[in-house]
């Protein structure tokens, strides 16, 4: 039965790869909107505009409800719909979850966010943003090398998909495009490795999306 489930998305955005990764993961049906972020003026962009004032990606549109930011779109969808579980039933290995995907999401990921590295540009010159992006992704990916080394069997914490891997393929993919060697965070590569085995998660890459470059 169809969801009633909208995701305003953009096929290269990480926050919308998490999504994906847990709607695909928890078998929910939904449609896709791609959303040009270089240009808000077609039909989606204009939604996107109403309906979140920070102008991101993605918005979760479920019936008359509107969510924004990725955490919280995946932690009302293990609230509300049914699926394999992301959010693990004990609270200690909950919250180690949490923290992982915390870590990538608010620690990692906007550092390197388009707008933060164009600022750069603008100003310390031409490259810099790249230079910036590089170091502090090198940086966060050897913090989260630690705590994933702690808590890592099969997934991030443990044998089972949890939260915390929703946020992992996108945050290595990034590292790489950025020029970081990744091969330096083994149980990270590992770990990932294992996550692209999954249907649900090779669905929700880049470039399976509607909106992807034809190559």
């Amino acid at each position: 039965s169809v969801s009633n489930l909208t995701l305003l998305a953009r096929f290269g955005s990480s926050a919308s790869w998490r999504v994906r990764c847990a709607l695909n993961y928890k078998h929910i049906e939904y449609d896709i909107r791609p959303v040009n972020l270089l240009d808000l003026s077609d039909e989606n962009g204009r939604k996107l505009l109403q309906l979140n004032p920070a102008s991101r990606v993605p918005v979760l549109i479920h019936g008359e409800r509107v969510i924004t930011e990725s955490l919280a779109i995946i932690e009302y969808l293990e609230e509300n719909f049914d699926g394999p579980r992301l959010l693990p039933s004990d609270s200690y290995e909950r919250a180690r979850s949490r923290a992982i995907a915390l870590h990538i999401a608010c620690g990692i990921q906007p550092v390197q966010n388009i707008r933060v590295t164009r600022r750069v540009n603008e100003l310390m010159g031409k490259g810099a943003g790249k230079e910036w992006a590089k170091y502090w992704m090198n940086l966060g990916l050897k913090e989260l090398e630690g705590m994933v080394s702690r808590t890592a069997g099969d997934f991030c914490v443990g044998d089972s998909v949890s939260i915390a891997d929703t946020c992992l393929p996108s945050i290595v993919y990034k590292g790489m495009a950025w020029g970081v060697d990744v091969e330096e965070f083994p149980t990270l590569v590992r770990v990932e490795k294992n996550l692209a085995a999954l249907p649900t998660f090779e669905a929700a890459r880049p470039e399976r999306q509607p909106d992807a470059p034809k190559q």
